[in-house]
């Protein structure tokens, strides 16, 4: 030190007096920061511990970070489309109770909004078919409740597929917050604990997707009602204009007074009894959609083309949205009007054929 100091003093003269002056100025700066309040201490200490804190992630930033607190692996549905699809076209996805479908009422005459499942089963040698219900203001209010029994349109082209031959159960509804993650699903942050989740513990069933989401005002949150044993299972958000409408009741033909029992005799000829020109218009869609199309054939003026063939599903499935007007005795205008600004009306006419009950559509 006092080579040093030499040193010093022979550059810059004695240095005495600047020590001592220097050593009076930190004895006092240290006096007066004891004086001060005590809180900035734990303050000071903080502010350290955060700064080496900061300090100590920046130098080893990929071994202190795990991977719960970055991004997760986005899901990627393409495998569990395939496997889902593979299921349904082998026939395997479902296992339908039909002694169960037994228990619903049988109908002798069905409302306008109500239309018979194209499929039929057997039980205790009459065959059967489930009736189907459309919903008013689908596009306005929540319509389906959990635990509703419901059809679909089939949509390969969703999150994963749905498909109309499979009966599905709503599990959550509009405004739901839904997380599904590892086969682990929650409904507004509880297990769901419903009949049909246990139905899938005992079968051995996997749930497959990927959700955490808030389902928007035409969103519903859909489980194979009938899972097949041991099987993998899609969990779809699907929104509502895919669903065709609730599972309600039974018809049989024997008993049950329909236009849709009646088609056979509409694709042989076109005669048929005494029913509304809107009863057949739904007719026309419901075998544009599920059947062969020989029944909206017979019943198009000839030369006519369905100005809005990709709408079809959606415009049976909106039978409540429409008025029918009688222009005369001949013919009638069926409006779709939806009560909101900007959106798209649309008009058919049905005319009734000379010395025929029979209506059929065509261009105005």
């Amino acid at each position: 030190m006092n080579k040093f100091k030499n040193q010093l003093d022979k550059m810059m003269g004695d240095t005495d007096l600047q020590e001592k002056q220097i050593k009076q100025r930190v004895h006092e700066r240290m006096d007066s920061s004891i004086k001060k309040r005590s809180w900035s201490i734990p303050l000071v200490t903080a502010a350290m511990v955060a700064l080496s804190f900061f300090l100590f992630i920046t130098m080893n930033p990929f071994e202190q970070v795990t991977s719960d607190e970055g991004r997760y692996i986005p899901y990627d549905p393409l495998d569990d489309m395939v496997a889902i699809s593979t299921l349904h076209k082998k026939k395997l996805l479902s296992m339908i109770d039909y002694e169960q479908l037994a228990t619903l009422p049988l109908l002798d005459s069905l409302s306008s909004l109500q239309y018979v499942d194209p499929e039929s089963f057997t039980i205790n040698n009459a065959d059967y078919h489930t009736v189907i219900e459309r919903q008013p203001n689908l596009f306005d209010e929540v319509v389906y409740e959990p635990g509703d029994v419901v059809r679909t349109l089939t949509n390969t082209s969703s999150h994963l597929p749905i498909f109309n031959d499979i009966y599905y159960e709503v599990a959550a509804v509009p405004g739901d917050r839904v997380m599904l993650r590892d086969g682990k699903l929650t409904v507004n942050g509880k297990r769901l604990n419903s009949s049909l989740i246990q139905q899938y513990k005992q079968n051995g069933n996997t749930i497959l997707g990927s959700y955490e989401q808030t389902l928007n005002a035409r969103e519903y949150f859909l489980l194979n009602h009938f899972p097949a044993e041991q099987t993998l299972q899609a969990g779809t958000i699907t929104p509502v204009h895919k669903i065709f409408g609730e599972v309600v009741a039974l018809a049989n033909e024997n008993y049950t007074d329909t236009i849709y029992f009646e088609k056979k005799e509409i694709a042989n000829n076109g005669l048929v009894g005494d029913y509304a020109p809107e009863e057949y218009f739904d007719l026309y869609l419901y075998d544009a959609i599920f059947g062969e199309g020989e029944i909206a054939q017979n019943l198009t003026v000839e030369n006519a083309i369905f100005p809005h063939s990709n709408r079809q599903s959606e415009l049976f499935l909106e039978a409540a949205y429409r008025t029918v007007t009688y222009l005369s005795n001949e013919e009638v205008e069926i409006r779709y009007q939806y009560g909101r600004e900007g959106v798209t009306e649309y008009t058919f006419y049905m005319y009734k054929m000379p010395n025929s009950t029979t209506w059929k559509w065509g261009l105005n």
